[in-house]
């Protein structure tokens, strides 16, 4: 009779854990992962499954919902992973974000990560919806699901006209691209009945990532911290946020994060 491996018991859990949370993201029953790069690393995926998803975005603390915005707001910070932003875009609607949370996470982080940055998520995002639309087919005209769409951010755009300040500026760079992203994330909505696109708590929380992810913005880090916590958060709010950088900026960036909070968490 043959003795288990130490560990293997826990390596399964974290691996079934792993699994549950990736088949709601992707929405699929076999994620991509686990076969994608048997070529060139056997085992990769199983990796990435058990750490990223099993231990870091299966922890309690978040709900899914918000650490998919947390993980788009870190890519688009980053700027250097459109692929994986892509994925993430897609599983954020696959758990239940709307496009104008979407979208206003993109937009609220060009002050932290800047307009190159803020472009290149956008266009991610823009197919993203396309592609989206397509499937689903689209049913209001454009010229009207554009009009719609500004109405509806000016009446939810609560922090000074920031976004559509943005947009402004994108539109000054990418018509095209602006306009797509108004009519297919505003455009649909009732500019009356709609409630805004983020609320403050997550606001904070997706800067708490943008600006761990980014790396030398401890001041701002630690700004976001304090919003968090006066947004009606908790430390825990900050702190699954901070860890689950650990997977998408790297270790380094999260200690770092969780010594900016700890100093926050010891003020207050």
């Amino acid at each position: 009779m043959s003795t288990p491996c130490p560990g293997t018991e826990h390596d399964n859990d974290r691996m079934e854990r792993g699994l549950r949370t990736l088949r709601r993201i992707e929405a699929t029953e076999r994620p991509g992962i686990l076969d994608g790069f048997q070529d060139v690393a056997p085992g990769f995926g199983e990796l990435v499954v058990g750490f990223a998803f099993g231990d870091i975005c299966s922890r309690p603390g978040l709900e899914l919902p918000t650490r998919q915005l947390v993980t788009v707001a870190a890519l688009t910070a980053l700027g250097n992973a459109a692929p994986q932003l892509e994925f993430h875009v897609r599983g954020a609607r696959n758990v239940g974000c709307d496009r104008r949370e979407i979208v206003e996470t993109v937009l609220w982080l060009s002050g932290y990560a800047g307009l190159p940055a803020t472009l290149k998520a956008l266009g991610v995002v823009r197919s993203v919806f396309a592609a989206e639309a397509e499937a689903t087919g689209a049913g209001v005209p454009s010229a009207e699901r554009s009009e719609r769409g500004l109405r509806t951010l000016r009446a939810l755009d609560d922090d000074g006209g920031v976004c559509e300040q943005v947009l402004a500026s994108v539109r000054a760079l990418d018509p095209d691209l602006a306009d797509d992203v108004v009519e297919s994330a505003f455009g649909h909505l009732d500019p009356v009945t709609s409630r805004g696109g983020l609320d403050p708590l997550t606001r904070a929380i997706v800067s708490v990532a943008a600006c761990t992810a980014l790396g030398t913005l401890r001041p701002q880090l630690t700004a976001q911290v304090h919003a968090t916590l006066d947004a009606g958060g908790t430390p825990q709010d900050a702190v699954e946020t901070i860890l689950q950088m650990a997977v998408y900026a790297g270790v380094p960036a999260a200690v770092n994060g969780l010594n900016a909070a700890r100093d926050v968490f010891r003020t207050r």
